[in-house]
């Protein structure tokens, strides 16, 4: 094949993708409606196709290449690194399909640019990002929002097919939206540090002074006073801990697989809540009564 002049594009959308859960057949239905598009897009390159010097048998040729270079290739990666690629039937309904989905990529113009570096007036781009946090990590700032590659970029000539592709596959994606960004985002942590985070980790020593004086109180002031210091550095870490590992059970672009352990660390999370924050909320409002009576 032999590539045409084409004008600069006159049609660019994208934007991330964040708070979403997609299970394997939503990711797989969302693979199949953007197959739809790419199928207009086939047909649009192959109405524009105007070869020079081309016989009959070589233009038929040019078109069967045409027509298989926008049947969509899918990359899936599992979350250890397993990696599967091929038709949207084949990634799908292979028992080599990861039971953890870490990313999913598609683009359009991979093979025809690829096979035939040909670039087709009409083109779109996905990339989902699973990836979670990582756990454990006291260097990793969590006042930063939590980091996702996710997104969707469509381009090309044909403004009333990229703003088709575009609008469907964002109406898909709102479908599947939780309300879990607000958690992800920039300055979050350090707002629940400021207005729970100290105020818990000051409750705690309170909680501890009965303990500690029975135990360090032959010492001096000093080494009392170095213990207090030492827990709220513990307990303030402690929060970090817990706050992370909220933001890694519930991630910001989320693949809910069948045989996943997320339900398991909800419950584990869940506990972990209500012990520590029921008792510290039980004390805070008995504090008020008091203080209002």
């Amino acid at each position: 094949m032999e590539q045409q002049n084409q004008a600069i594009l006159t049609r660019e959308l994208s934007q991330p993708i964040a708070a979403c859960v997609f299970s394997k057949d939503d990711l797989k239905n969302l693979c199949e409606i953007l197959q739809e598009w790419c199928s207009k897009a086939s047909d649009e390159e192959i109405k524009h196709y105007r070869p020079l010097n081309r016989t009959p048998e070589q233009f038929g040729a040019d078109i069967t290449a045409l027509k298989s270079g926008f049947e969509l290739k899918v990359t899936v990666q599992g979350v250890d690194d397993e990696r599967i690629y091929g038709t949207i039937p084949d990634v799908f309904n292979s028992p080599r399909f990861p039971n953890q989905v870490k990313t999913l990529y598609i683009n359009s113009e991979s093979d025809l640019r690829n096979l035939y570096n040909w670039y087709p007036r009409n083109r779109f781009a996905l990339f989902l990002d699973f990836t979670k946090p990582e756990l454990f990590n006291l260097s990793l700032l969590s006042s930063i929002s939590t980091p996702n590659a996710s997104n969707i970029h469509v381009s090309g000539l044909d403004s009333t097919w990229v703003s088709g592709v575009y609008s469907e596959v964002t109406n898909f994606i709102k479908e599947k939206r939780t309300r879990r960004g607000f958690f992800h985002r920039h300055s979050v942590y350090n707002l629940l540090m400021l207005f729970l985070g100290i105020p818990l980790t000051f409750w705690i020593a309170y909680k501890s002074s009965g303990l500690i004086n029975r135990i360090f109180g032959e010492f001096s002031v000093f080494v009392q006073n170095g213990v207090y210091v030492c827990l709220c550095f513990l307990m303030l870490n402690l929060f970090k801990i817990l706050f992370d590992y909220a933001r890694w059970v519930f991630p910001l672009v989320e693949y809910k697989s069948t045989m996943g352990t997320a339900r398991k660390h909800r419950l584990i999370l869940g506990s972990l809540i209500i012990a520590i924050f029921g008792n510290f909320l039980y004390d805070l409002l008995k504090l008020a009564t008091t203080l209002i009576s």
